[in-house]
This record gives C-alpha cells, structure tokens and sequence, in this order.
C-alpha cells in the first residue's frame, strides 16, 4: 500500500522560508548587527552630547519655549529605529540577489502572500530583536521609567512594527533588482512611513510624559497607527505578486 504524501500547508511553507531566513543570517550576522551597532552608537551620542548628558529625560536641560524633552526624546528613539529599520530591510532579498536566486525563490510552490507574510515576518524578527535591548537602554539612560507605562509601550510598539516591516518589505521587493537599491528603498519607502512615524512620536511623547494608559488608547494618533497597518497590509498582500514580477 502506498503511502500518501500530504503536501505542506500554506503556514508551513512559510514558516520554512521564516527559519531559512533566520538560519542564514544566525550564520552570517549581516543584518542585525549593523542595526544594532547603527542604533546603539547614535543612542550613546545622544546621551552624552544633549544638554543634561546621560543623567536622565526628567533632568534633560532644553532652553525655554523650546519642545518638551518627551518630544524630543520620543522623536531620537524613532528616527533611530526607523533608520535602524531600513538597513535591515535593505537586506531583505539580499540572500536572494547575491546568489542570483530570486526567480528561484519566486518557483516555491507558494502563494506571493506566503512570501510577502515570510518576508515581512523575518524584517519583524529583526526589528523586535532591536527593540528589546535598545527600548530599555534608552528608557535606562534618560531615565523614563517604561516598566511603569509598559503596556502603552508595548501596544504602540507593536502597531508602529506591523506598519513598518509591511511598507519595508514591499518597497525592498520593488527595488530588490535594481542596482541603486540600497539608497532607492528609503527614498521609496520613507513618504509612505512619515504617517506612521509621525503617530509614534505623539504617542510615545505621551508615555514618557507619564499620562494615564487611556489617553494614549484614546488618542486620535493610535486610530491612525491602527488603520495605517490595516490598510497598508491588505494593499502590500494584494499588489505583492505584481511588485515582484
């Protein structure tokens, strides 16, 4: 009696492209670690060359009339991140390039959303790695007190990652074959983030305002987050199989 083969589901298939990615770059480490050390270097720049240096976000000395320090500190953890983010990303089918293997990659008996949610998962990988040493050093030297405020962090952090690994992943994918994609993926990519970015500061300004966890869940800016990620990962699923033919 022959055994019957039962091909592997949608989920497995791309949960196996996942720990491929992840496997290679465990060996390689070319990604993460220049994110980290990018993050980490301009983390520590910023904490000895503001005014206050590295004594704390209560204690940070900003001239009169000029932003709170919580704007400021929420506006330098983001724009580390994002940029952090975007070398990341520009590695996304860097694998794929440099052993000329895209069509390959494209022949996996696989739906292109399988891909794009495989893709997009390992770009997530990367960034929540980041973020868990980098959120609490940064919370450690400006002396933020998260872990009073977790929740609304995590929340905020969560919505902000989804949005930005599926406007990343697709834009690394557009430019994945053309020569200039290393400085053609933030050019392509950084107006359709601004929105998203934008809405992380104000939210995050708030939590290191130490305002109650309701007003950042109340807050017009997390409708905005929220609806950010919805559309964008329904559009990004959609168009996917075109952007990358």
């Amino acid at each position: 009696m022959n055994a019957q083969v039962v091909e592997p589901g949608f989920l497995s298939k791309t949960m196996a492209l996942v720990r491929k990615d992840v496997r290679v770059e465990i060996r390689a480490r070319e990604t993460l670690l220049p994110m980290m050390m990018f993050a980490f270097t301009v983390t520590l720049l910023l904490a000895f060359t503001l005014p206050g240096g590295p004594t704390g976000g209560r204690a940070l000395r900003l001239p009169a009339g000029t932003l709170p320090a919580s704007d400021v500190l929420a506006g330098f953890l983001w724009v580390t991140v994002l940029f952090a983010g975007l070398i990341g990303a520009a590695r996304t089918f860097e694998v794929e390039r440099e052993h000329a293997a895209i069509e390959a990659l494209l022949l996996v008996p696989l739906d292109r959303s399988g891909l794009f949610i495989a893709k997009a998962l390992v770009n997530l990988t990367y960034v929540v790695a980041l973020q868990v040493i980098l959120i609490p050093a940064f919370s450690l030297l400006f002396d933020l007190r998260l872990a009073e405020r977790s929740g609304s962090m995590l929340a905020v952090v969560a919505l902000v990652d989804v949005g930005f690994v599926v406007v990343a992943t697709t834009f690394a994918a557009l430019a994945a074959r053309t020569r200039s994609r290393e400085l053609l993926l933030p050019i392509l990519s950084l107006p359709a983030l601004v929105p998203i970015f934008i809405a992380a500061v104000e939210l995050t300004s708030t939590i290191f305002a130490g305002e109650p966890a309701g007003s950042v869940a109340g807050s017009g800016w997390f409708g905005v987050l929220l609806a950010f990620d919805v559309i964008f990962t329904i559009t990004s699923i959609v168009t996917f199989e075109f952007v990358l033919d």
